[in-house]
């Protein structure tokens, strides 16, 4: 399926706002802001990105932000198209509770479910980590939730008295063996974290009976980085193609 036009992309996330601007098949003028500041701020954050003359496609999981985000647009003129369960009806949902699911997975599975191999497994790593399942004949077909890697962090810190608040970052250890409190947390977290979705992937692909070596299983968010399976395409724009794509069909 091809995006005819240039179109404002916008993903509202729990800790972090992905703004990109699709065109010519590419997303361009990437940048990330923290989404707080979208519902904190006294100017909106956005104000210096948005372009008056360029429609805009968002999904979102944070509802305060939207509505900063709804405000700013009407009041500027912007033509805005919001990607949800009510206007993606070219995807098939074979899903008991279809409400339930959050923006952001409808926007990976839109964009999965016209552009690439079928049957196909989808990670999205964030604050919570997503896998969803897209296949040819029932579209989205549900998923699993965990947490993401600063989730094991901040677990740690909230419900000890004296293990310190970390912030998740990439790193190797050589030393599997922590010589310090943060250092045995970042390790557990670095070892721990991968382990789980490694085992998350494989309990899915064993459980649905329809899934062949030819399953794609592709990666978005912040999982560049990490090393979480063999066979694994890395697509950091995929939900911002998502939203490029819904809108090129609904308008």
């Amino acid at each position: 399926m091809e995006v005819l036009q240039r179109v404002q992309c916008v993903d509202i996330g729990n800790t972090r706002t992905h703004i990109g601007i699709y065109e010519n098949g590419k997303i361009h003028e990437q940048t990330h802001i923290s989404t707080i500041d979208l519902v904190n701020s006294k100017e909106f954050p956005l104000s210096h990105l948005l372009k008056y003359d360029v429609p805009l496609s968002y999904c979102s999981v944070v509802p305060k932000a939207e509505i900063e985000l709804n405000r700013y647009t009407e009041s500027h003129n912007i033509k805005i198209f919001n990607l949800n369960i009510n206007t993606i009806r070219e995807l098939p949902i074979s899903y008991k509770f279809p409400h339930q699911i959050g923006q952001d997975r409808l926007a990976n599975s839109f964009a999965v479910y016209f552009t690439h191999h079928l049957p196909c497994i989808v990670v999205d790593i964030g604050t919570a980590t997503t896998f969803d399942v897209i296949t040819e004949n029932e579209g989205y077909i549900g998923g699993v939730i965990a947490p993401g890697p600063q989730g094991f962090l901040d677990f740690l810190h909230q419900n000890t008295a004296l293990l310190p608040k970390l912030q998740y970052s990439k790193q190797n250890f050589n030393n599997k063996i922590g010589q310090s409190t943060e250092e045995a947390m970042k390790i557990g977290t670095s070892i721990g974290y991968p382990a789980m979705v490694k085992g998350i992937l494989n309990e899915i692909i064993d459980d649905v009976k329809i899934f062949d070596k030819k399953t794609k299983i592709i990666s978005t968010g912040g999982s560049k980085n990490l090393k979480i399976h063999d066979k694994i395409d890395y697509l950091p724009n995929l939900t911002l193609n998502g939203l490029a794509l819904a809108f090129t069909l609904n308008n």
